[in-house]
Order: C-alpha cells, then sequence, then structure tokens
C-alpha cells in the first residue's frame, strides 16, 4: 500500500511542475506585452521572475522560442532579450516546415524597418541565389514579408522587410543634394558611390595589412570623398549617408552601429564581403558583433541561462 502511495503521489507532482511552467510561459508573454516594442531583456526577465531557477527559465523561452512566438535578440552589446511575435505570425511560422525559410524570415525581422538586400540574406543564411529567390517568394505567399521596390536615379533597389512593416527610407530625405527626376544628377551621385566604395576599399586593405579598423564614419567618408576634388556638388554628412543607404541596399556595404561612451550612439560603414572572402574572420574586430560561429568559446563564458545559448 505504502507503494501504491508513493506513485499517486508521484503522479501528481509531474502536473504542478508543468502547470507551474505554464503559468510561467503566460506571465512572461504578459511582461512583453507590458513592455515597449513588446520586447523584455535577458536582465529584466530574470529580475521580475525571482522565484523561478535559471533552468526553468531557460526551458521556458526555449519552449516559447521552439513554438515562434518569441524573436531571440542580441543588440550591439550582445545583450539578450526577447521579442513578442502576434499570435497570428506565430501561428504561421509554426506551420513553415522549410528552415530555409524560418532563416530567410529571421534575417529580415532581424533588421526592422531598415529593410534587407536579397543579397545580404544569402550572406546571413548561407544559402543559394536561386534558394534565397524561391524562400522569399514562398514568405511574399503567405503574406509574411514583402519586397519593396525603391527608385533612385537610375537604379532600382529591392529591399524586404516584414509584411506589418513601413521601409525606412532614409536616403530619400536627403537624395535630394543630387536633384530629383528628370534634374537628378546621376553622374554625380554615381561619382560619388564609386568614391565611397574606394574609400571603404581601402579601410579593408588597410585593416589587413596594418590592423587599423575596417570601418569609417559618414564624416569620414566625406572628408576623404572632398580631398579628391573630383565632385562638384556641395555634399554634406546626409548626402553621405543617402549614398550609403543605397550602396546598403545593393549588399555592397555594412551599417554598424555602436555606442560610445562620450558620443552615445555612432554610425559606421564597412564594406560588404562574404565571410570566407574576410581575413578578419579569424581575428575580433575592434568594436564589432563577434560570431558565436567563429568564436565557440565564448559561448561557454556566458551564463548557463543566456538566450544566445538556446
Amino acid at each position: 500500500m505504502a507503494a501504491s502511495t508513493s506513485t499517486a503521489a508521484g503522479e501528481e507532482k509531474k502536473p504542478t511542475t508543468l502547470n507551474k511552467l505554464d503559468r510561467l510561459e503566460t506571465e512572461i508573454e504578459d511582461l512583453c506585452r507590458s513592455m515597449r516594442n513588446d520586447e523584455v531583456s535577458e536582465q529584466e526577465l530574470q529580475e521580475h521572475f525571482l522565484d523561478f531557477s535559471p533552468e526553468q527559465l531557460k526551458l521556458v523561452v526555449g519552449r516559447m522560442a521552439k513554438a515562434r512566438k518569441i524573436q531571440i535578440k542580441t543588440d550591439e552589446q550582445h545583450r539578450p532579450s526577447i521579442r513578442l511575435r502576434d499570435p497570428m505570425i506565430a501561428r504561421k511560422l509554426l506551420a513553415i516546415e522549410d528552415e530555409d525559410e524560418i532563416k530567410t524570415y529571421e534575417a529580415i525581422e532581424a533588421v526592422g524597418s531598415k529593410g534587407i538586400a536579397s543579397r545580404i540574406i544569402k550572406y546571413k543564411t548561407k544559402q543559394a541565389v536561386t534558394r534565397v529567390a524561391k524562400t522569399l517568394a514562398a514568405l511574399e505567399s503567405k503574406q509574411l514579408i514583402k519586397a519593396v521596390k525603391l527608385q533612385k536615379n537610375t537604379q532600382h533597389v529591392k529591399s524586404y522587410i516584414l509584411f506589418h512593416l513601413k521601409l525606412d527610407d532614409q536616403a530619400g530625405a536627403h537624395i535630394t543634394v543630387f536633384g530629383e527626376g528628370t534634374n537628378f544628377d546621376t553622374q554625380g551621385f554615381d561619382m560619388v558611390s564609386k568614391l565611397c566604395t574606394v574609400f571603404l576599399k581601402n579601410r579593408m586593405k588597410d585593416f589587413i595589412q596594418r590592423k587599423m579598423s575596417s570601418e569609417a564614419t559618414a564624416s569620414e567618408i566625406l572628408e576623404n570623398v572632398r580631398q579628391t576634388n573630383t565632385v562638384k556638388v556641395d555634399l554634406v554628412e546626409e548626402s553621405i549617408e543617402a549614398v550609403m543607404k543605397m550602396l546598403e541596399l545593393n549588399g555592397k556595404v555594412e551599417r554598424r552601429e555602436h555606442i560610445d561612451p562620450e558620443l552615445g550612439p555612432v554610425v559606421r560603414y564597412r564594406l560588404h564581403v562574404s565571410k570566407s572572402d574576410r581575413p578578419e574572420a579569424s581575428i575580433p574586430c575592434i568594436g564589432c558583433p563577434v560570431s558565436f560561429e567563429i568564436y565557440p568559446s565564448l559561448r561557454q563564458t556566458r551564463k548557463d541561462f543566456s538566450f544566445v545559448s538556446l
């Protein structure tokens, strides 16, 4: 009889534990909804749920990620956070069996309203060009993403964003330095684009040869372009940012945001090349996000609870 009682007690314990984790999941969802952009940092999550062990938090967050309910993010300082997805989007994602589609969606989701070119998606998801085109078409048909076609001078650039978002076209407000419509100075715009690209290529060479920074701010690029004395229009930093936006959408340039202790948020640009072509892929770049695929040992230094290890 004693053995029977022990078994019954054991059977009652498991549902109690499951119910506790179910409640934790519901409370995490409620916490996300109460936050700006439905997003909660790892630190906020730990501080809010002190009654739960790190293992329980990690288990529930992992379960939510597997159910496509949340997006797991890291900022420029590698601080993890989770963002609650719309239930309808979560259901659509859960129904997708193709992992390439999920990877493509997450790459687009990660850039928010900035938009991302198919070339960058190919680089981030490690898919062939034809495969990327197929997954993009599949996600568009499910109304999970959309392609936004931009026309600046003679160039046509297609950028991808989530279906419910509006593209943040930063180039549009400052492109007028080159004129508008039929009066657009295509030659001047193309010349500035080439000068910017050459400058960033030289920055990359300097990094390889002398371990100098491979990145540059808009003001640094502007100064270099002015020194060439080949551009007739009166350029300002906003002009360079407009050109860099176009180069970014074309997959030629990477835009990186950093937090300077004195200046605050700082935007820098660098030439976009594939990881296999970058000699610096074997060593960290100062101020650049570090890939755990390149540095697996760094993953082990994080707390066991970290979302990054999920």
